[in-house]
């Protein structure tokens, strides 16, 4: 026998592989039957709203108002809550004379 040479199958090895493979091609073929008759069904088109000319204007008014909305908003909203980083507070002349005795030691 040479090396890489597949054995040969027997009848019988060889009908159970031919089995297996139409169970899993009907099975296969049954599943997308399945899927195809569950999407035709379910008429997720159906369910939408009509687009008629009053439904587009109140999409369009919808719109606008959210574009309003977000043009009302301020700059830096941080900073309207009062929660912004400040700098630190400016010495009094007490401490500035204090630093420049130190300074000046």
């Amino acid at each position: 026998m040479m090396e890489g040479a597949q054995p040969e199958l027997t009848e019988e090895v060889h009908d159970e592989r031919l089995t297996r493979m139409r169970v899993g091609a009907t099975g296969l073929a049954v599943i997308v039957i399945v899927v195809l008759l569950a999407a035709s069904f379910s008429g997720t088109a159906s369910n939408e709203p009509e687009l008629t000319p009053e439904a587009i204007a109140e999409d369009a008014a919808a719109e606008g108002e959210a574009e309003q909305a977000a043009e009302a908003q301020p700059e830096d909203p941080l900073a309207e809550l009062g929660v912004t980083p400040q700098a630190a507070p400016a010495e009094t002349e007490d401490e500035a004379a204090a630093t420049d005795d130190l300074a000046d030691e």
